[in-house]
């Protein structure tokens, strides 16, 4: 799979992009004056471009809460972009959260500005989501309670983490869960990323320096938007499974993502706060995706379920069901889990 590894940095700021061109486009995103692939790629530009475009014009007319943007991922397919989204996340032998109920909440949180969020990574043409928003999260619960900052290693679950029932994919760069991530991370930990550095392929697991472990995970009650926002509100980040249709986001509260024929769970990514209209999502396509490498997910479907057909895609196991309920804005109230206990391992060594 290709790496989609953007070369100029893009504007979080509304950017009109009425008279661009292809061939800007070319040299921004790609550092090239020519490629080629010039005329397939100029096709599926321009077409992405029309839709831009009028994505925009909703946005300035007041009929749309967000705008679009021209990004590294404008000339690619619709297969070609879904291809490093694979991988999810569904219940599997986790504790339940017990009904956490709304309880009293505050009206908004941000765990950035607890600075327990560790930088915005990029996954590239991997499709190891699953990986990133487990690793993401092991990262904050383990920095929410030591008081200090570890960089783990998203590598090591591509690596090491077995999908016997293709859970969400058939491993690795194909697709997991991050469930399974969390549930080996009890069992032998995770190393920093300084000893095991993200290459964007599957690799052979080997025995790395244990940095971080957990006792397992907690999963939330699906598609209820009160449990996950106590779960953010009291205890931290959240791994969470999306419809990440969201190739052309460039800022604002995004809506749109699932409709009454399709909702189909594609991506993980990690909650990292919420205010009264809107999650806050850290994705995992880098800083120069969207709003900083997050989104802003509006709240208005928080009751609203929509029938994935497809969730072989997301989060299910073999046998996989002919469909699932999912609710929330893209589906983001799913499947929702976090790890227990994070604290720094006690071991010398990861091995599988």
């Amino acid at each position: 799979m290709k790496s989609f590894i953007p070369l100029i940095a893009t504007s979080e700021a509304f950017r009109d992009f009425t008279d661009y061109t292809f061939e800007q486009f070319q040299q921004e995103f790609k550092g090239l004056q020519a490629s080629q692939e010039t005329t397939m790629r100029r096709e599926l530009f321009n077409a992405e471009l029309a839709k831009v475009l009028e994505q925009n014009e909703m946005y300035k007319a007041g009929q749309s809460t967000w705008w679009a943007t021209i990004n590294q991922f404008s000339d690619l397919s619709t297969e070609e972009f879904n291809s490093m989204m694979t991988g999810k996340a569904p219940s599997l032998q986790g504790q339940p959260s017990g009904r956490l109920g709304k309880a009293q909440n505050p009206s908004r949180k941000d765990w950035r500005e607890e600075g327990v969020v560790t930088p915005v990574k990029d996954q590239g043409g991997c499709g190891s989501c699953w990986a990133f928003a487990a690793t993401e999260c092991v990262e904050s619960h383990y920095n929410i309670a030591s008081g200090s900052q570890a960089i783990l290693a998203p590598q090591y679950y591509v690596n090491c983490v077995v999908n016997e029932n293709e859970c969400g994919g058939s491993g690795g760069c194909q697709g997991a869960i991050a469930q399974l991530a969390f549930n080996l991370t009890a069992k032998v930990g995770i190393p920093l990323e300084s000893d095991l550095p993200y290459e964007g392929r599957n690799g052979a697991c080997g025995t790395y320096p244990e940095a971080v472990t957990c006792d397992g995970y907690t999963h939330l009650s699906p598609n209820d938007p009160d449990e996950l926002e106590t779960a953010l509100a009291t205890t931290g980040p959240v791994s969470v499974s999306v419809a990440a249709n969201w190739g052309r986001y460039g800022g604002g509260v995004f809506s749109g993502g699932c409709t009454s024929s399709s909702c189909s769970i594609n991506h993980a990514v990690l909650a990292v706060g919420y205010d009264t209209d809107y999650w806050l999502i850290r994705n995992s396509w880098g800083k120069n995706w969207g709003e900083g490498g997050y989104i802003r997910l509006s709240r208005k479907y928080d009751k609203t379920e929509f029938t994935d057909n497809r969730p072989q895609d997301g989060f299910a196991c073999k046998p996989y069901p002919a469909s699932q309920q999912v609710a929330g804005e893209s589906g983001v109230l799913s499947d929702s889990a976090f790890p227990t206990n994070v604290r720094k391992a006690s071991f010398n060594s990861v091995s599988v």
